[in-house]
């Protein structure tokens, strides 16, 4: 697990101008949890060029004079993709990696093997996001324990709202499951003194996502967590996952993805 003077806040650019909401977001987060920054290019067929460097470059020491504390760096990664989310968690000691929601597709094998969340934000929004009140849905997976875990995160270091919708099953089994994520995790904000509710869903487990995305619309959120897909099957590559829709879906806020399939490193506080 990443030591607690070394974890960094990744934040992966395409060197174009979309890049400047994805650095300030990643500067907020920096700031709230107490995290160096580094920003990440990939080189995989040598495409950057020399002025895109500088202008990074450029970036980067404007940070430094303006965020010292941030303790920004620069990383151009041209190993195999395939390896890039133990890059990332091992080597970089990244615990979270922001990126734009375009590149979904391209990150969505590696962040199936991911130990940290990556969190996809709207290239083109012009808006300043802040994360003030985190929308979660709560399903019967045992997992939604490391997904609960970073909305408690973004309550204590950022003073976020944090909503959980839980499901409503129809099994017994499941909705005991599903209780007892939510009791636990109110015992949790409540005793770290975080501002949260809890509403009960109309939808089950399967479904309960949509109805967290079409909740977060009406309730204004500024951020979605969302635990990815335990399994993906031909049909889903072939029509999206169901996280992969609400990413596109979702205009004005930003969506963290944790994956369900490995074990999430925990943020050091």
């Amino acid at each position: 697990m990443p030591d607690t003077d070394i974890q960094k806040i990744g934040v992966l650019v395409s060197f174009t101008q979309n890049d400047k909401i994805l650095i300030d977001s990643a500067l907020t987060l920096c700031r709230a949890f107490k995290k160096d920054l580094m920003i990440i290019g990939l080189n995989r067929k040598e495409e950057i060029s020399e002025s895109q460097e500088e202008t990074v470059r450029n970036e980067l020491l404007s940070i430094k004079q303006t965020f010292p504390e941030c303790r920004p760096s620069y990383q151009i990664l041209k190993q195999p993709y395939q390896q890039f989310a133990r890059i990332l968690a091992d080597d970089l000691e990244i615990i979270l990696l922001v990126t734009g929601k375009s590149r979904f597709h391209e990150l969505a094998r590696p962040l199936r093997s991911s130990p940290i969340p990556f969190l996809f934000i709207n290239e083109h929004s012009e808006q300043t996001l802040t994360f003030k009140k985190v929308l979660i849905p709560v399903d019967m997976r045992k997992q939604n324990k490391d997904s609960l875990l970073w909305s408690a995160y973004f309550g204590r270091h950022l003073q976020s709202e944090v909503i959980a919708i839980g499901a409503n099953d129809n099994s017994k089994e499941a909705r005991k499951s599903i209780a007892a994520h939510l009791l636990s995790f109110k015992n949790h904000l409540t005793k770290t003194g975080v501002a949260h509710k809890i509403y009960k869903g109309s939808k089950g487990s399967l479904a309960i996502q949509r109805e967290a995305f079409e909740t977060a619309q009406a309730f204004r959120a500024d951020l979605m967590i969302l635990l990815g897909s335990s399994y993906v099957t031909w049909l889903d590559q072939l029509i999206g996952l169901p996280e992969e829709k609400i990413i596109k879906k979702a205009i004005d806020f930003p969506v963290l993805i944790v994956n369900p399939k490995r074990e999430t490193y925990l943020l050091c506080e």
